[in-house]
Protein backbone atom coordinates (compact mmCIF):
# COMPACT_ATOMS: atom_id res chain seq x y z
CA UNK A 1 0.00 0.00 0.00
CA UNK A 2 1.93 3.15 -1.22
CA UNK A 3 1.42 5.87 1.53
CA UNK A 4 -0.60 8.91 1.22
CA UNK A 5 0.36 12.49 2.78
CA UNK A 6 -2.57 12.60 5.18
CA UNK A 7 -2.74 15.92 4.36
CA UNK A 8 -3.90 15.36 1.15
CA UNK A 9 -7.06 13.03 1.94
CA UNK A 10 -10.18 13.73 1.20
CA UNK A 11 -13.72 11.32 1.87
CA UNK A 12 -16.16 12.32 -0.18
CA UNK A 13 -19.82 12.94 1.54
CA UNK A 14 -18.48 13.10 4.98
CA UNK A 15 -19.32 17.13 4.64
CA UNK A 16 -22.98 15.57 4.15
CA UNK A 17 -22.69 13.46 7.47
CA UNK A 18 -22.14 16.73 9.25
CA UNK A 19 -24.43 18.17 7.61
CA UNK A 20 -27.21 15.65 8.94
CA UNK A 21 -25.58 15.25 12.48
CA UNK A 22 -25.70 19.19 13.11
CA UNK A 23 -29.56 19.62 11.63
CA UNK A 24 -30.67 16.51 13.91
CA UNK A 25 -29.13 18.24 16.86
CA UNK A 26 -30.61 21.43 15.59
CA UNK A 27 -33.96 20.14 14.94
CA UNK A 28 -33.93 18.02 18.87
CA UNK A 29 -33.48 21.92 20.57
CA UNK A 30 -35.92 23.52 18.45
CA UNK A 31 -38.19 21.07 20.09
CA UNK A 32 -36.99 21.15 23.12
CA UNK A 33 -36.76 24.82 23.63
CA UNK A 34 -40.79 24.67 22.39
CA UNK A 35 -41.59 22.74 25.35
CA UNK A 36 -39.17 24.96 27.85
CA UNK A 37 -41.18 27.71 26.67
CA UNK A 38 -44.71 25.75 27.00
CA UNK A 39 -45.79 25.63 23.85
CA UNK A 40 -45.40 21.24 23.49
CA UNK A 41 -45.13 19.01 25.92
CA UNK A 42 -42.72 16.80 23.34
CA UNK A 43 -39.89 16.37 26.05
CA UNK A 44 -42.30 15.39 28.45
CA UNK A 45 -44.16 12.60 26.59
CA UNK A 46 -40.92 10.84 24.98
CA UNK A 47 -42.30 7.89 23.71
CA UNK A 48 -45.29 9.82 21.77
CA UNK A 49 -42.29 11.35 20.04
CA UNK A 50 -39.66 9.19 19.54
CA UNK A 51 -38.01 10.12 16.80
CA UNK A 52 -37.41 14.38 17.69
CA UNK A 53 -36.44 12.98 21.41
CA UNK A 54 -33.52 10.73 19.70
CA UNK A 55 -32.71 13.13 17.49
CA UNK A 56 -30.25 15.19 19.38
CA UNK A 57 -28.59 12.64 20.75
CA UNK A 58 -28.12 10.74 17.75
CA UNK A 59 -27.02 13.39 15.53
CA UNK A 60 -24.13 14.27 18.40
CA UNK A 61 -23.62 10.27 18.44
CA UNK A 62 -22.87 10.48 14.69
CA UNK A 63 -20.46 13.94 14.73
CA UNK A 64 -18.64 11.16 17.62
CA UNK A 65 -18.02 8.46 15.27
CA UNK A 66 -17.28 10.44 12.22
CA UNK A 67 -14.86 12.38 14.80
CA UNK A 68 -13.21 8.60 15.63
CA UNK A 69 -13.28 7.66 11.93
CA UNK A 70 -11.38 10.83 10.89
CA UNK A 71 -8.98 11.03 13.68
CA UNK A 72 -7.86 7.87 13.39
CA UNK A 73 -7.39 7.54 9.64
CA UNK A 74 -5.26 10.26 9.23
CA UNK A 75 -3.23 9.55 12.25
CA UNK A 76 -2.83 5.75 10.39
CA UNK A 77 -1.59 8.08 7.02
CA UNK A 78 0.39 10.09 9.07
CA UNK A 79 2.50 7.48 10.85
CA UNK A 80 2.77 4.98 7.61
CA UNK A 81 3.71 8.65 5.53
CA UNK A 82 6.17 9.79 7.98
CA UNK A 83 7.06 6.71 10.00
CA UNK A 84 6.06 8.74 13.33
CA UNK A 85 2.97 10.24 14.56
CA UNK A 86 3.53 13.73 15.76
CA UNK A 87 1.49 14.38 18.81
CA UNK A 88 2.64 17.82 19.47
CA UNK A 89 1.34 18.85 16.34
CA UNK A 90 -1.69 17.02 16.20
CA UNK A 91 -3.02 18.45 19.53
CA UNK A 92 -1.79 21.77 18.26
CA UNK A 93 -4.06 21.19 15.65
CA UNK A 94 -6.86 20.04 17.61
CA UNK A 95 -6.38 22.95 19.97
CA UNK A 96 -6.56 25.66 16.65
CA UNK A 97 -9.53 23.90 15.54
CA UNK A 98 -11.60 23.38 18.82
CA UNK A 99 -10.73 25.76 21.09
CA UNK A 100 -11.71 29.70 19.85
CA UNK A 101 -14.76 29.04 19.01
CA UNK A 102 -15.59 27.12 22.34
CA UNK A 103 -14.25 29.51 24.62
CA UNK A 104 -15.98 32.48 22.56
CA UNK A 105 -19.20 30.65 23.25
CA UNK A 106 -18.43 29.61 26.92
CA UNK A 107 -16.97 32.97 27.45
CA UNK A 108 -20.33 34.70 26.29
CA UNK A 109 -22.67 32.10 27.63
CA UNK A 110 -20.74 33.14 31.05
CA UNK A 111 -20.43 36.89 31.37
CA UNK A 112 -22.91 38.25 28.09
CA UNK A 113 -25.90 35.96 27.67
CA UNK A 114 -26.97 35.61 31.35
CA UNK A 115 -27.27 39.78 31.33
CA UNK A 116 -29.93 39.77 27.88
CA UNK A 117 -33.31 39.65 29.05
CA UNK A 118 -34.39 37.72 25.52
CA UNK A 119 -32.12 35.03 26.43
CA UNK A 120 -33.95 34.01 29.61
CA UNK A 121 -34.87 30.40 29.51
CA UNK A 122 -37.11 29.73 32.28
CA UNK A 123 -36.17 26.70 34.41
CA UNK A 124 -32.51 27.20 33.58
CA UNK A 125 -31.54 30.45 33.96
CA UNK A 126 -32.04 30.56 37.73
CA UNK A 127 -28.82 28.45 37.94
CA UNK A 128 -26.53 30.35 35.53
CA UNK A 129 -24.70 31.54 38.78
CA UNK A 130 -24.87 28.29 40.65
CA UNK A 131 -21.73 27.38 41.65
CA UNK A 132 -20.30 29.66 39.34
CA UNK A 133 -17.00 29.76 39.77
CA UNK A 134 -16.69 26.07 40.12
CA UNK A 135 -18.40 25.26 36.54
CA UNK A 136 -16.25 28.02 35.21
CA UNK A 137 -13.23 26.49 36.02
CA UNK A 138 -14.44 23.31 34.73
CA UNK A 139 -15.01 24.80 31.37
CA UNK A 140 -11.77 26.56 31.36
CA UNK A 141 -10.03 23.53 31.40
CA UNK A 142 -12.32 22.27 28.79
CA UNK A 143 -14.33 19.32 30.88
CA UNK A 144 -17.73 20.73 30.65
CA UNK A 145 -18.99 17.34 30.62
CA UNK A 146 -17.76 16.90 34.49
CA UNK A 147 -19.17 20.39 35.24
CA UNK A 148 -22.60 19.40 34.17
CA UNK A 149 -22.13 15.96 35.93
CA UNK A 150 -21.60 17.66 39.13
CA UNK A 151 -23.13 21.18 38.89
CA UNK A 152 -26.93 22.24 37.07
CA UNK A 153 -26.50 23.10 33.49
CA UNK A 154 -24.98 26.54 32.29
CA UNK A 155 -27.53 28.26 29.93
CA UNK A 156 -26.57 28.25 26.58
CA UNK A 157 -23.26 26.21 26.59
CA UNK A 158 -24.43 22.94 28.31
CA UNK A 159 -24.20 21.41 24.60
CA UNK A 160 -20.82 21.74 24.72
CA UNK A 161 -20.68 18.71 26.96
CA UNK A 162 -19.27 16.75 23.65
CA UNK A 163 -16.76 18.69 23.48
CA UNK A 164 -15.62 17.67 26.70
CA UNK A 165 -15.79 14.22 25.60
CA UNK A 166 -13.83 14.49 22.66
CA UNK A 167 -11.05 16.14 23.99
CA UNK A 168 -10.71 13.61 26.62
CA UNK A 169 -10.47 11.52 23.56
CA UNK A 170 -7.82 12.68 21.57
CA UNK A 171 -5.81 12.39 25.18
CA UNK A 172 -5.79 8.26 25.06
CA UNK A 173 -6.03 7.76 20.90
CA UNK A 174 -2.56 9.49 19.31
CA UNK A 175 -0.93 7.40 21.96
CA UNK A 176 -2.84 4.24 21.01
CA UNK A 177 -2.31 4.52 17.47
CA UNK A 178 1.32 5.46 17.94
CA UNK A 179 2.23 3.19 20.26
CA UNK A 180 5.12 0.54 19.72
CA UNK A 181 3.23 -2.10 21.39
CA UNK A 182 -0.33 -1.14 20.48
CA UNK A 183 -2.20 -4.79 21.13
CA UNK A 184 -0.74 -4.11 24.59
CA UNK A 185 -1.92 -0.68 25.13
CA UNK A 186 -5.10 -1.87 23.22
CA UNK A 187 -5.36 -4.34 26.29
CA UNK A 188 -5.11 -1.83 29.18
CA UNK A 189 -7.64 0.45 27.38
CA UNK A 190 -10.13 -2.24 26.70
CA UNK A 191 -9.68 -3.83 30.18
CA UNK A 192 -10.34 0.28 31.53
CA UNK A 193 -13.52 0.38 29.29
CA UNK A 194 -14.72 -2.87 30.81
CA UNK A 195 -14.54 -1.71 34.27
CA UNK A 196 -15.87 1.44 33.34
CA UNK A 197 -18.59 -0.11 31.54
CA UNK A 198 -19.62 -2.72 34.33
CA UNK A 199 -19.99 0.52 36.82
CA UNK A 200 -22.07 1.86 34.93
CA UNK A 201 -24.56 -1.26 34.20
CA UNK A 202 -24.50 -1.78 38.25
CA UNK A 203 -25.21 1.39 38.93
CA UNK A 204 -27.95 1.98 35.89
CA UNK A 205 -29.31 -1.49 35.96
CA UNK A 206 -28.47 -3.94 38.57
CA UNK A 207 -28.61 -3.70 42.24
CA UNK A 208 -26.33 -1.00 42.39
CA UNK A 209 -29.17 1.34 40.81
CA UNK A 210 -31.52 0.76 44.26
CA UNK A 211 -29.30 0.06 47.03
CA UNK A 212 -29.72 2.30 49.93
CA UNK A 213 -26.12 3.07 49.69
CA UNK A 214 -25.70 4.25 46.39
CA UNK A 215 -25.95 8.22 47.45
CA UNK A 216 -25.67 11.57 45.15
CA UNK A 217 -21.82 10.53 44.27
CA UNK A 218 -22.84 7.17 42.50
CA UNK A 219 -25.28 8.77 40.51
CA UNK A 220 -23.37 11.43 39.63
CA UNK A 221 -20.68 8.58 38.69
CA UNK A 222 -23.57 7.25 36.47
CA UNK A 223 -24.56 10.03 34.70
CA UNK A 224 -20.89 11.12 34.16
CA UNK A 225 -20.44 7.43 32.06
CA UNK A 226 -23.32 7.93 30.79
CA UNK A 227 -22.08 10.84 28.79
CA UNK A 228 -18.42 9.42 28.00
CA UNK A 229 -18.92 7.87 24.94
CA UNK A 230 -16.12 7.40 23.96
CA UNK A 231 -16.92 3.99 22.86
CA UNK A 232 -18.89 5.40 19.48
CA UNK A 233 -15.71 6.99 18.62
CA UNK A 234 -13.83 4.12 19.21
CA UNK A 235 -16.12 2.15 16.87
CA UNK A 236 -15.76 5.36 14.56
CA UNK A 237 -11.91 4.62 14.82
CA UNK A 238 -12.21 0.57 14.40
CA UNK A 239 -13.99 1.75 10.75
CA UNK A 240 -11.24 4.03 9.23
CA UNK A 241 -8.77 1.13 10.51
CA UNK A 242 -10.63 -1.41 8.24
CA UNK A 243 -11.10 0.68 5.16
CA UNK A 244 -7.51 1.92 6.08
CA UNK A 245 -6.04 -1.50 5.67
CA UNK A 246 -8.61 -2.94 3.39
CA UNK A 247 -9.52 -5.11 5.32
CA UNK A 248 -11.71 -8.44 3.46
CA UNK A 249 -14.42 -7.61 5.17
CA UNK A 250 -14.76 -4.65 3.26
CA UNK A 251 -15.55 -6.87 0.40
CA UNK A 252 -19.14 -8.16 2.27
CA UNK A 253 -19.80 -4.43 3.62
CA UNK A 254 -19.60 -2.85 0.73
CA UNK A 255 -21.80 -5.20 -1.41
CA UNK A 256 -25.44 -3.62 -2.47
CA UNK A 257 -28.02 -5.56 -1.21
CA UNK A 258 -25.73 -5.82 2.16
CA UNK A 259 -26.10 -2.18 1.89
CA UNK A 260 -29.84 -1.95 1.76
CA UNK A 261 -30.57 -3.98 4.43
CA UNK A 262 -28.45 -2.48 6.80
CA UNK A 263 -30.10 1.01 5.70
CA UNK A 264 -33.54 -0.19 6.22
CA UNK A 265 -32.78 -1.86 9.21
CA UNK A 266 -31.45 1.38 10.44
CA UNK A 267 -34.54 3.55 9.15
CA UNK A 268 -37.30 1.67 10.80
CA UNK A 269 -35.04 1.49 13.84
CA UNK A 270 -35.02 5.62 13.86
CA UNK A 271 -38.58 5.60 12.80
CA UNK A 272 -39.85 3.43 15.87
CA UNK A 273 -37.83 5.35 18.18
CA UNK A 274 -36.00 1.84 19.48
CA UNK A 275 -33.58 2.69 22.30
CA UNK A 276 -31.53 -0.14 23.30
CA UNK A 277 -30.74 -0.26 26.60
CA UNK A 278 -27.32 0.70 28.00
CA UNK A 279 -25.75 0.40 24.59
CA UNK A 280 -27.90 2.34 22.72
CA UNK A 281 -25.26 4.40 21.07
CA UNK A 282 -22.63 2.61 20.42
CA UNK A 283 -25.54 0.02 18.94
CA UNK A 284 -26.44 2.97 16.64
CA UNK A 285 -22.55 3.64 16.24
CA UNK A 286 -22.05 0.45 14.08
CA UNK A 287 -24.74 1.46 11.38
CA UNK A 288 -23.14 4.91 11.49
CA UNK A 289 -19.28 3.78 10.70
CA UNK A 290 -21.38 1.33 7.94
CA UNK A 291 -22.11 4.54 6.17
CA UNK A 292 -18.97 5.97 6.99
CA UNK A 293 -16.76 3.21 5.85
CA UNK A 294 -19.25 2.79 2.18
CA UNK A 295 -18.66 6.33 1.85
CA UNK A 296 -15.33 7.07 2.26
CA UNK A 297 -13.96 3.79 0.20
CA UNK A 298 -16.74 2.36 -1.45
CA UNK A 299 -17.48 3.29 -4.94
CA UNK A 300 -20.87 1.45 -5.51
CA UNK A 301 -21.99 3.21 -2.08
CA UNK A 302 -26.22 3.39 -2.64
CA UNK A 303 -25.81 6.58 -0.73
CA UNK A 304 -24.33 9.33 -2.13
CA UNK A 305 -23.88 13.41 -0.47
CA UNK A 306 -21.55 14.61 -1.93
CA UNK A 307 -22.83 18.03 -3.54
CA UNK A 308 -22.39 21.62 -2.92
CA UNK A 309 -24.77 22.30 -0.59
CA UNK A 310 -23.44 19.48 1.83
CA UNK A 311 -20.26 20.77 1.34
CA UNK A 312 -21.13 23.97 2.83
CA UNK A 313 -22.77 23.38 5.19
CA UNK A 314 -20.59 20.62 6.36
CA UNK A 315 -17.80 23.34 6.27
CA UNK A 316 -19.86 25.70 8.78
CA UNK A 317 -21.28 22.67 10.79
CA UNK A 318 -18.82 23.27 13.74
CA UNK A 319 -20.28 27.08 14.17
CA UNK A 320 -23.86 25.69 13.51
CA UNK A 321 -23.73 22.95 16.27
CA UNK A 322 -22.05 25.80 18.45
CA UNK A 323 -24.64 28.81 18.18
CA UNK A 324 -27.73 27.26 17.32
CA UNK A 325 -29.10 27.32 20.97
CA UNK A 326 -28.59 31.13 21.34
CA UNK A 327 -30.44 31.47 17.94
CA UNK A 328 -33.40 29.41 18.72
CA UNK A 329 -34.01 31.20 21.80
CA UNK A 330 -33.69 34.45 20.27
CA UNK A 331 -35.75 33.33 17.40
CA UNK A 332 -38.45 32.06 20.11
CA UNK A 333 -38.24 35.41 21.84
CA UNK A 334 -39.11 37.29 19.06
CA UNK A 335 -41.49 35.27 17.46
CA UNK A 336 -43.93 35.01 20.38
CA UNK A 337 -44.05 38.62 21.03
CA UNK A 338 -46.04 38.79 17.05
CA UNK A 339 -47.27 35.52 16.37
CA UNK A 340 -49.56 33.16 18.48
CA UNK A 341 -48.46 29.36 18.86
CA UNK A 342 -49.67 27.48 16.03
CA UNK A 343 -48.74 25.94 12.46
CA UNK A 344 -47.58 29.38 11.12
CA UNK A 345 -45.11 29.98 14.60
CA UNK A 346 -43.57 26.37 14.13
CA UNK A 347 -42.65 26.96 10.35
CA UNK A 348 -41.78 30.64 11.06
CA UNK A 349 -39.06 29.38 14.20
CA UNK A 350 -37.74 26.58 12.13
CA UNK A 351 -37.08 28.80 9.36
CA UNK A 352 -35.72 31.66 10.94
CA UNK A 353 -33.71 29.44 13.31
CA UNK A 354 -31.97 27.42 10.39
CA UNK A 355 -31.77 30.29 8.44
CA UNK A 356 -30.21 32.82 11.07
CA UNK A 357 -27.79 29.95 12.68
CA UNK A 358 -26.42 29.48 8.85
CA UNK A 359 -25.72 33.16 8.51
CA UNK A 360 -24.22 32.99 11.95
CA UNK A 361 -21.87 30.27 11.30
CA UNK A 362 -21.06 31.35 7.76
CA UNK A 363 -19.99 34.82 9.29
CA UNK A 364 -18.02 32.64 11.96
CA UNK A 365 -16.44 30.41 9.68
CA UNK A 366 -14.84 33.01 7.14
CA UNK A 367 -13.98 36.10 9.48
CA UNK A 368 -13.19 34.21 13.05
CA UNK A 369 -12.58 30.55 12.70
CA UNK A 370 -10.51 30.61 9.26
CA UNK A 371 -7.87 33.04 10.84
CA UNK A 372 -7.39 30.10 13.25
CA UNK A 373 -7.56 27.17 10.75
CA UNK A 374 -4.68 29.00 8.66
CA UNK A 375 -2.27 28.88 11.67
CA UNK A 376 -3.20 25.02 11.88
CA UNK A 377 -1.81 24.24 7.98
CA UNK A 378 1.59 24.96 9.51
CA UNK A 379 1.20 22.44 11.95
CA UNK A 380 -0.41 19.96 8.85
CA UNK A 381 0.51 15.87 9.57
CA UNK A 382 3.26 14.16 7.42
CA UNK A 383 4.87 17.67 6.65
CA UNK A 384 3.44 20.57 4.74
CA UNK A 385 0.04 21.00 3.64
CA UNK A 386 -0.97 19.85 0.01
CA UNK A 387 -2.02 22.51 -1.94
CA UNK A 388 -2.69 20.50 -5.08
CA UNK A 389 -6.22 18.14 -5.30
CA UNK A 390 -7.04 16.10 -2.70
CA UNK A 391 -6.48 12.90 -2.89
CA UNK A 392 -10.21 10.88 -2.73
CA UNK A 393 -9.94 7.66 -0.53
CA UNK A 394 -11.49 4.76 -2.62
CA UNK A 395 -10.98 0.90 -2.91
CA UNK A 396 -9.82 0.96 -6.15
CA UNK A 397 -6.51 2.84 -4.94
Amino acid sequence: MSATNPSAVYFPGFNGVRFLAASSVVFHHIEQFKTIYGYTDTFTRTNDYPVVYQAGRLGVALFFVLSGFLITYLLLAEKQYAGRIHIGNFYVRRVLRIWPLYFWIVGLSFFVFPHIPALYIPGVSEFANDHFWSKLAFFGIVMPNIALALYHEMPLCSHTWSIGVEEQFYLIWPWLIGSLRPRRTLLILASIAFVLAGIFFWLRYGPGSTAPEAGTSMLLVSDFLAHFRIGTMAIGGIGAYLVFKKHPILTFLYLKPVQWVVYAVLATMLALGVRIPGLNYEGYALFFVFLLMNLAANPNSVINLENKFFNFMGKISYGTYMYHPVVIVLSLYVIRQFIPYGLGFSVLLYVASYALTTLVAWVSYEYFEKQFLKLKDRFAPGGKPVKSEPVVVSSRQ
